[in-house]
């Protein structure tokens, strides 16, 4: 990939590569020490609440909560694996003992955190891809729609389920290359999935089905994903090297800013 982290393209892999994400920015931001001294400098005093030229350990959880979001961590408090990442990031500012942190150990330790990340970014770019239902359009109305969809019928078929249930399972199969938001997330399932689903209820979604009426009924709801996907674009950051959308960062809707995107939310919103 060439140098720069931020590369503007349209088309394939499955939606429009908004950005392409490779570390470059964060190590040209560190590189710069007047610019990243201006950067820490505004970071440290919107931190530091009580102006004592300090951060307590207080006052260092906001820092600590966005580097954990920028490393794609749950909330804190939500896991107990991930809280003990939190707690090694605190532990890297305060050496593990101190309760108060200097300006000077506070922009020592944040170049280091930062320059982990752009190795790793480096290492594996973020795609964010702007997912508005033209993908699943395409698809839907394409020669390999109905072989693909036969196939994941023959692997979930059962009496025991229902269309609904068939129908949830048929999506978690497609992916960013046929134009599908990941289904795993719960946004997805409740903003789109779950909607389009009421909207095209031409069969009794409770009962089990044949496959002609699956096909015709998948296509129907699929329609409408499509449809509420033009409404509400939605923005899916994941590794490049897997362009299949399991590495989500985050999912938003009616977003277009780079700063909104968890990844950068922390070092790029500069004042």
């Amino acid at each position: 990939m060439e140098s720069g982290s931020v590369k503007r393209k349209s088309g394939g892999g499955g939606g429009n590569a908004v950005e392409v994400l490779d570390g470059s920015n964060i190590m040209e931001l560190v590189g710069n020490k007047d610019v990243f001294s201006n950067f820490v400098n505004h970071k440290f005093q919107e931190l530091d609440r009580d102006k004592d030229g300090k951060l307590s350990l207080t006052e260092l959880q906001p820092a600590v909560s966005d580097i954990g979001s920028a490393l794609g961590l749950p909330a804190k408090g939500t896991n107990p694996d991930s809280d003990h990442i939190y707690s090694e990031v605190l532990n890297e500012f305060t050496h593990g003992k101190q309760e108060k942190v200097s300006k000077t150990e506070f922009k020592e330790v944040l170049s280091d955190i930062l320059l982990g990340m752009a190795a790793g970014l480096k290492r594996d770019p973020i795609v964010i891809l702007r997912i508005d239902g033209e993908d699943l359009l395409e698809f839907l109305n394409g020669p390999s729609y109905e072989p693909e969809i036969v196939s994941i019928f023959s692997q979930i078929e059962s009496p025991q389920k229902s269309l609904h249930d068939l129908i949830i399972q048929a999506l978690s199969k497609l992916n960013v290359d046929q134009g599908i938001p990941p289904t795993s997330d719960s946004w997805v399932i409740s903003n789109i999935v779950e909607p389009a689903l009421l909207s095209e209820h031409g069969h009794d979604l409770d009962k089990p089905v044949s496959q002609e009426i699956f096909l015709e009924e998948f296509k129907k709801v699929a329609l409408s994903v499509a449809n509420r996907l033009k409404e509400q674009p939605v923005i899916v950051a994941h590794s490049e090297s897997t362009f299949d959308g399991n590495g989500v960062k985050r999912l938003l809707s009616n977003k277009f800013e780079l700063d909104k995107v968890g990844l950068f939310s922390f070092w790029i919103s500069i004042t």
